[in-house]
């Protein structure tokens, strides 16, 4: 005896859910019994990111990339796709290593004719990493500044001499610390 089978769908999307053998109907032997949102039409074969959906005449084939992870190309902002069909407008199908990448130096990553891409190799990126250390290091030149600063007002309040061969005091000393620095900050 052959065993018929129909194929289910879900609502909301009506994407094929699985295939389940068919009861006979007691009334009328010779027929099967056919579930709400289920056809006895088999969907075709798909492949690696595709689903069949019902049309409700027979099955298409669309895109699905649910589960895998996106980004908006202008705002950079990573989410998981949730919906199937191919990749929305504004959106780019991303790995879960660029994901990381992104939201660690999003910096590194431009829009580029609609495309998201990586930037690390040009020279665009080089003068931001540059300008960035540039910044980076007059931070932390003017924290160096403050510090010395409060060692220079110690040092007018002890007058107390720090080399005894040269004479130099500590008050002398900070201030041509200060001048060096304030040298290396001008130059940034």
């Amino acid at each position: 005896m052959e065993t018929k089978y129909y194929y289910s769908y879900n609502t909301a999307a009506k994407t094929y859910s699985g295939k389940h053998p068919a009861l006979k109907n007691p009334q009328r032997p010779s027929e099967y019994l056919l579930p709400a949102k289920a056809t006895f039409i088999e969907p075709p074969q798909t492949g690696t990111n595709e689903i069949a959906i019902w049309n409700g005449q027979n099955w298409d084939i669309e895109s699905d990339f649910r589960g895998q992870t996106q980004v908006n190309i202008e705002t950079k902002e990573i989410s998981t796709i949730e919906y199937v069909g191919a990749i929305k407008d504004g959106f780019q199908k991303i790995s879960e290593d660029m994901a990381e990448d992104i939201k660690t130096n999003p910096e590194k990553y431009k829009n580029i004719g609609g495309n998201f891409s990586d930037i690390s190799n040009t020279d665009e990126y080089r003068q931001f990493l540059k300008e960035k250390e540039t910044e980076a290091r007059k931070t932390k030149i003017e924290q160096e500044l403050s510090e010395l600063d409060i060692k220079r007002i110690r040092a007018i309040c002890e007058s107390s001499i720090k080399d005894e061969f040269t004479g130099e005091t500590w008050l002398d000393f900070y201030n041509k610390q200060v001048a060096n620095l304030r040298e290396e900050l001008n130059k940034l």
